[in-house]
């Protein structure tokens, strides 16, 4: 229930097309939309992600269709503000840790309060360094791209298709064929025969 109030006053709060990370990304969509929230989080066009942190735990079928990476529009964002929030609180622990309750929650308060005066103090330089990274990153990457058309003029570069033909290659082979189960199967079947049989002689010597 958490996660769909976050989602509902985030769609309150920000309106449209918003892309929103989880580390249970492949769970809270099912959740999602067979929730009380479902039909407006689609009139949103509300997009769920995996936070790049814990995308690499997730199986690769999993990170093709959710990871940032794979995702237009998502920039350089890795969606982990909240692991960056919470780290950042560590540092408060050798102050509460033996602290009474009020001391605890004070303290907290203290923290927090002042990590948002410094975000917000430092927005704008924050804002500005992601685009100067991102313009150095668009530039590196189209040189060498460039370069990599020029040496290999036979080649279609279509990155996009090739993340959707592993995809739909990874869900085709999602189940083990028959054949191959059934072959399985009747080895494993034999050997337990194999094994039977060993016992039953060495129960009659």
């Amino acid at each position: 229930k958490y996660p769909l109030a976050t989602i509902n006053k985030l769609i309150s709060m920000h309106g449209n097309d918003q892309a929103i990370g989880s580390d249970i990304r492949c769970s809270l969509s099912t959740t999602l939309a067979v929730s009380s929230i479902a039909q407006m989080a689609r009139a949103a066009n509300v997009q769920l992600v995996m936070n790049t942190f814990h995308g690499h735990a997730h199986n690769h079928m999993c990170q093709l269709q959710y990871h940032p990476l794979y995702h237009s529009g998502t920039g350089l964002e890795d969606f982990e503000t909240c692991e960056c929030i919470l780290s950042s609180s560590n540092a408060t622990a050798g102050l509460i840790h033996h602290a009474s309750y009020f001391h605890y929650i004070q303290y907290l308060e203290l923290h927090f309060s002042q990590w948002d005066t410094d975000k917000y103090a430092e927005l704008s330089r924050f804002l500005f360094n992601n685009y100067k990274q991102a313009l150095r990153i668009i530039s590196a990457n189209t040189a060498e791209l460039d370069t990599y058309h020029v040496l290999h003029l036979d080649q279609h570069l279509d990155f996009g298709s090739w993340a959707a033909e592993e995809l739909a290659y990874l869900k085709s082979v999602e189940s083990e064929p028959k054949q191959d189960v059934l072959r399985v199967t009747y080895m494993e079947e034999l050997e337990k025969l194999a094994k039977l049989e060993y016992d039953i002689m060495m129960s009659l010597w």
